[in-house]
């Protein structure tokens, strides 16, 4: 399969259709991610894309996604190509943003930081990301920016699965499971922590995610021949 600089874009099928997953990183993390790494151990038939992106600065993280995927998504000749995004923490929070403006099939997230401007003042401050191997101040202002991402839940939107430890340490559950109830598919796990313990269990309902796509199109391809 050609691939087209860092990217390994995309599983291809024998009905000539694609399907594609994007996993986005949470705060003080990179593509090359745990979760990143887990899912392409587990998904091997898959490929995983998962840029690098600045978490921490909201209006060059959406700009920096936007311009990675977007030529991804328009140099594809199928316009009704199924999309899968999977967010973890703030890549959670950025990926509801992102779904709906990409035109993704569906948004998983994975203890997701959906109110980064109250949940971030904690941590304002000199932080490192190890994973990127870079320090920055993570001033008040920027915190306050990301609101301007904010996205309130709705049956008309992508929808949407949740994936949430009990046990997160850093954010409190119910928030998403409250912001969603009713709304997204929502998976609570005990125990845990904002890592997320459960990876297993959610590659199991990706993966199942990743088959209904899968159906889905085949069923959309053969009804158009």
């Amino acid at each position: 399969m050609p691939r087209d600089g860092p990217w390994r874009v995309i599983l291809r099928f024998d009905w000539l259709e694609y399907i594609m997953i994007v996993y986005l990183h949470g705060l003080n993390s990179a593509g090359s991610s745990g979760k990143a790494a887990v899912l392409r151990a587990s998904l091997p038939e898959l490929q995983i894309i998962s840029p690098t992106y600045p978490a921490h600065t909201a209006a060059k993280a959406v700009e920096r996604l936007t311009d990675s995927l977007l030529p991804l998504l328009e140099e594809d000749r199928h316009a009704d190509e199924p999309r899968l995004m999977v967010g973890s923490s703030m890549g959670g929070f950025y990926g509801d943003w992102l779904a709906r403006r990409l035109h993704f099939h569906h948004l998983v997230m994975i203890n997701p930081a959906l109110v980064p401007w109250e949940l971030l003042l904690q941590v304002v401050g000199w932080q490192y990301n190890q994973a990127q191997d870079e320090r920055y101040y993570l001033s008040p202002e920027m915190v306050a920016a990301t609101r301007e991402y904010a996205v309130e839940p709705g049956p008309d939107g992508v929808p949407t699965t949740l994936l949430l430890d009990k046990g997160d340490e850093l954010i409190d559950y119910r928030i998403a499971e409250g912001r969603y109830r009713g709304i997204g598919d929502i998976h609570c796990f005990e125990g845990g922590s904002h890592t997320f313990e459960h990876m297993e269990e959610a590659v199991g309902i990706i993966a199942g995610i990743h088959r209904s796509l899968e159906d889905s199109n085949k069923k959309s391809a053969n009804e158009r021949e």
